[in-house]
């Protein structure tokens, strides 16, 4: 803390020496969506680096995210050693890219650039950069909690009249969930401008009053702009005016700006901050919050219980417990690296993996470790416990059964290709999971010997590796990115039907009887219900949702507890389904950000979370 203190004492001085020793004009660069790892990304990003390196007017420069494309190890590694060569300071921020399909949670980027938020000072203005998601679970955007908390610490210990330029991957408007959020932490200061990239083009807008400028892609192929490149900014610190310049990498910069305008005259912070609609809420009484509880970090997975007890884990890394009827935290225990793994609960013990490469067996009870088992990379896996035994995968091409009870291995499947981020599902004689390497496998429950393998082939970002499988009626049901669905032969893995009626992105469930699956489809707001008997797709009866959302990405399984069917959302809503499907008996708006989990506890009664933290207790009639 005094650590944390002294570091803004020293901003609030160097912000003044800044100022005063600054020339009149401040020029910078300014890069965005290089995209290591697709196409021409990483000769593109040299072309760029080598000609920044000609330029000694270029102060420092600036990437604004989807370093890479699909956030690997190896991607993040050749970007750093391509920017390295850079002659000036650089400050990174990570994208979509970068952090949804990581295979460490997001560890490898803070590993390599220190962490995904920055700040300094130049020129007299204070530049913010901060990570803007969506950290593993497909949704919209959102700077994740303990960003914010960082950044309000920030904002709060900056001179009031220094202008703060903000940074973040995705453009500060309703396409990042919590944009509210951000704009009342630097609203409190003299937030001037906020800059981004995501869009592949280059943009100026207006957003709640203050300037927004959007920046190209550095990719050659990149439509408009004939080759690699990037920006120039140049600030004349005396008067304000800001020219924004395409640069093509090897020259020249366009004769003429495509952007202009007056840092300091342009914002207007008087502008009535815009919000999300909670409406929602006053349509349905017959639900209410027992208790809920803002965490001071994200969560990026769901829960288990053992009826006394709710566990979940904290995006950085933190595994809790806290009492059911109340939400009073019981103990935590810090692992390592960051969570994505939901917990599971079997026979007094919680096991929950990390990205520091453990998987963790804790004492529900006391949060005491009983045993931990190690492997060669980050885990964002999500394990399974099934007779007496621990299943996951991980993010080193293996894929393990480890005892229960005392935390050996009992076998390991070495050749996933890709990384697991899934649970498995078993029955009494295979274990199921997708990999992000397109493929899809069937264990031998006791030897870990290879039954089947399935391929769908395309794009890694379809692969079946995000949903949580489901087994019934001999088949294996699976629903992938191209909005697919699929029902596998368990014994073959021979395609018994594919289907895109549904409409599904990953979100699906199976029902206590087995006899339907629930789809929830992404771009109708409903909920389907499809019959797992039957050989063809089957769609048995649609709900339509009231998700006032253009397109719904989260992820997470969908539940029911025998009487209602709990549906999530990427907008913080919670539906309730009739067990029929015939109609929405209630819905509560927690948040803005994604659904995590909406685990029943009762026949009443259901736990849910929310990526950006928040933890609440539902309790509900049908009206």
């Amino acid at each position: 803390m005094k650590r944390f203190f002294l570091t803004l004492a020293a901003l609030f001085c160097a912000a003044w020496s800044w100022a005063a020793s600054a020339s009149d004009t401040l020029t910078f660069a300014y890069i965005s969506d290089t995209h290591v790892g697709s196409g021409s990304g990483a000769d593109d990003l040299e072309a760029c680096v080598a000609d920044m390196n000609t330029l000694p007017e270029i102060r420092f420069v600036i990437h604004a995210g989807d370093v890479t494309e699909f956030g690997a190890d190896s991607e993040l590694e050749l970007t750093k050693s391509i920017l390295d060569h850079l002659k000036m300071p650089y400050y990174i921020v990570p994208g979509n890219h970068d952090v949804k399909w990581s295979e460490s949670g997001g560890n490898t980027f803070n590993r390599l650039w220190g962490r995904s938020v920055f700040t300094f000072d130049a020129g007299g203005i204070r530049f913010i950069g901060t990570d803007s998601g969506p950290n593993m679970r497909m949704g919209m955007a959102q700077v994740p909690r303990e960003s914010l908390v960082w950044m309000d610490s920030l904002v709060r210990a900056t001179p009031k009249d220094m202008p703060i330029v903000y940074i973040t991957h995705n453009p500060v408007e309703k396409s990042l969930s919590n944009w509210d959020h951000v704009y009342d932490i630097l609203k409190q200061g003299n937030l001037v401008l906020t800059m981004g990239g995501h869009w592949h083009s280059n943009n100026f807008k207006t957003y709640d009053g203050i300037p927004a400028v959007i920046g190209r892609s550095s990719l050659a192929s990149t439509p408009k702009f004939g080759g690699a490149g990037y920006n120039l900014v140049r600030i004349d610190t005396r008067t304000g005016e800001v020219a924004i310049y395409n640069r093509q990498a090897g020259g020249p910069t366009a004769e003429k700006p495509w952007c202009t305008f007056n840092l300091f005259t342009t914002a207007d912070r008087s502008v009535p901050q815009s919000r999300p609609d909670y409406s929602i809420n006053q349509q349905y009484p017959n639900v209410e919050v027992v208790w809920q509880f803002q965490d001071k970090a994200d969560i990026g997975a769901g829960f288990a219980t053992d009826g006394r007890r709710i566990f979940y884990a904290t995006a950085p890394g933190v595994i809790k417990a806290v009492e059911a009827k109340s939400g009073k935290p019981v103990w935590e225990f810090p692992t390592g690296g960051r969570i994505y793994s939901f917990p599971y609960y079997a026979d007094g013990r919680v096991v929950c993996a990390s990205t520091d490469g453990n998987v963790y067996c804790l004492d529900a009870k006391k949060g005491k470790e009983l045993w931990r088992y190690r492997t060669e990379k980050g885990i964002v896996a999500c394990p399974l416990v099934h007779q007496d035994a621990v299943y996951i995968g991980s993010s080193c091409g293996k894929f393990y059964a480890i005892d229960l009870r005392t935390g050996r291995e009992k076998w390991t499947y070495e050749g996933i290709k890709g990384f697991i981020e899934a649970r498995p599902c078993a029955d009494d004689r295979k274990v199921y999971i997708g990999s992000w390497g397109n493929e899809f496998y069937a264990f031998d429950l006791k030897t870990g010997a290879l039954v089947w393998k399935w391929q769908n082939g395309g794009s890694r970002m379809y692969s079946a590796a995000a949903n949580f499988p489901v087994e019934a009626y001999g088949k294996i049901f699976i629903t992938t990115p191209e909005r697919a669905t699929r029902a596998l032969d368990k014994e073959t893995g021979r395609e018994i039907w594919f289907s895109k009626a549904p409409n599904g992105r990953e979100s699906q469930g199976l029902s206590l009887d087995g006899k339907t699956l629930y789809v929830k489809t992404m771009l109708t707001n409903e909920l389907a219900g499809v019959d797992t008997q039957a050989d063809t797709c089957l769609i048995r009866w649609r709900c339509p949702l009231p998700n006032d959302a253009d397109m719904d990405l989260a992820p997470a399984e969908i539940l029911s507890n025998g009487n209602a069917i709990f549906v999530p959302s990427s907008v913080g809503k919670v539906y309730a389904v009739a067990a029929d499907g015939s109609r929405v008996l209630w819905a509560r708006k927690l948040s803005n950000t994604v659904i995590n989990h909406i685990l029943p506890l009762s026949e009443d009664t259901v736990v849910v979370s929310t990526m950006d933290g928040i933890v609440a207790c539902l309790k509900y009639t049908d009206r």
